[in-house]
């Protein structure tokens, strides 16, 4: 759904109410309101989303928005709670959580995070800062439901740059996978309806993400490098002391890609599905159970047993992905293909933040301004995806629908109504 002035204009009754539930975690009642301008701006027509542009478009005053961002001392994480359990459990049932990151090319290096790293937006190492962002999806769209910056070993080891930037005492460095695994770990808590955890290598190539997984009792069908070595059966072991071994006459470990390529050609399961473009195409998939080697190599434990499933279109010189799963139940063609292809629907969040919402135009260079910029983008996306989704035939999200009178809010959905008359 393209949005634009007329939408935005005839969703206004529903932006009353669906707002009102989410900001009352806000507290005071001039946050509330604040909050409620802010997110309306992000959803205002305009190029530029950054606090001075977006003031002036709202005619409020840029004070009180710098202020809730940069200054506020509201939690960022309870507006994400409110976000798992006010808006999301009208989305279910799930077909998908993914992980993945998104990164904000930034100038000089005051602003939290920034480091030279690896930045998805322009497919290399570039000044930017990172975000790891979880999603669910319901099999078409994508809901953001928790995010966290990155903070490189450079930011989290300098004092200095941590207490200029406000980085709160308690925050570490923690990986890419072991920030998705606590992500993954609040939803959890906060009941958010258990589904697949989809990611790509970053995420599915580290053994320790994939066993904190499999922990929450959750499933994973996750990307991974064709290095990984494994048996396709049970290794024979010796017990030494507190540790396994192999045992003499155990075969030694194959990479993936070795196994893979001693598949028999009545393995491969052929598959079909209409693309966005109404084309048809096609992929082969294939799988069995396989035995990784890492903990008997590195702790001496029992080898992680697995499936691995490949994607690999006929005639293509290498396959599409390789994935290890964890699923509860045997694997069918049908879902092997709808999960090797979902980790993209949390692309249409970052595109449509990006373009639409400023996700990556706060120019504050804080902690705590930064992750309410975050928080506040993800209601202004969940609002255009609920109200897309009442669209749908069959489809009623209730959210929002009986919410407790805020008198904060009182006259805002007139208050938009003439700021944007001019505009349509």
């Amino acid at each position: 759904m393209k949005w634009n002035a007329r939408l935005w204009k005839n969703s206004i009754p529903e932006f009353t109410k669906f707002i009102a539930p989410l900001v009352a975690t806000l507290g005071r009642s001039e946050r509330r309101r604040a909050a409620t301008h802010y997110v309306e701006g992000l959803l205002m027509p305009g190029q530029r989303k950054s606090i001075e542009p977006l003031a002036a478009r709202l005619g409020v005053d840029s004070q009180s928005l710098q202020q809730l961002v940069t200054s506020s001392p509201w939690s960022d994480e309870a507006l994400w709670q409110a976000i798992r359990q006010q808006v999301i459990p009208h989305l279910e049932p799930l077909e998908a959580w993914v992980v993945d990151e998104t990164g904000w090319l930034k100038q000089g290096q005051h602003s939290v995070g920034v480091s030279h790293q690896y930045c998805g937006a322009v497919g290399k190492s570039a000044n930017c800062q990172v975000s790891v962002e979880l999603v669910v999806s319901e099999g078409w769209v994508a809901a953001p439901i928790a995010a966290q910056l990155y903070l490189p070993r450079s930011w989290s080891e300098d004092a200095t740059r941590r207490a200029e930037a406000g980085v709160p005492a308690e925050i570490e460095f923690r990986t890419k996978p072991e920030l998705a695994l606590a992500l993954i770990r609040q939803a959890h808590v906060d009941g958010v309806c258990p589904a697949p955890v989809l990611g790509d290598s970053a995420y599915g190539d580290s053994a320790d993400f994939r066993e904190g997984v499999r922990q929450l009792g959750m499933e994973f069908f996750l990307q991974v490098e064709p290095t990984h070595k494994a048996w396709t059966e049970p290794v024979a072991l010796e017990r030494k002391r507190t540790r396994y071994a192999l045992a003499p006459d155990a075969p030694p470990a194959r990479t993936l890609a070795e196994i893979v390529a001693r598949f028999p050609p009545p393995e491969w399961r052929s598959c079909s599905w209409k693309a966005v473009n109404g084309r048809r195409q096609r992929t082969r998939l294939a799988w069995c159970d396989v035995y990784l080697e890492h903990r008997l190599r590195q702790d001496g434990d029992e080898p992680e047993k697995a499936r691995l499933v490949v994607d690999w279109p006929a005639g293509d010189p290498e396959p599409y992905h390789y994935y290890l799963a964890h699923l509860h139940r045997p694997l069918t063609k049908a879902r092997c293909l709808k999960l090797s292809r979902s980790r993209w629907h949390i692309e249409q969040y970052f595109q449509r933040a990006k373009d639409d919402l400023g996700l990556d135009h706060f120019e504050g260079r804080s902690w705590r301004g930064f992750h309410h910029h975050l928080a506040l983008s993800a209601v202004a996306y969940l609002f255009i995806l609920v109200q897309y989704l009442r669209t749908k035939k069959n489809f009623w999200c209730d959210v929002g629908t009986d919410p407790a009178r805020d008198p904060a809010l009182a006259g805002e959905g007139e208050r938009l109504l003439q700021l944007l008359r001019d505009r349509i």
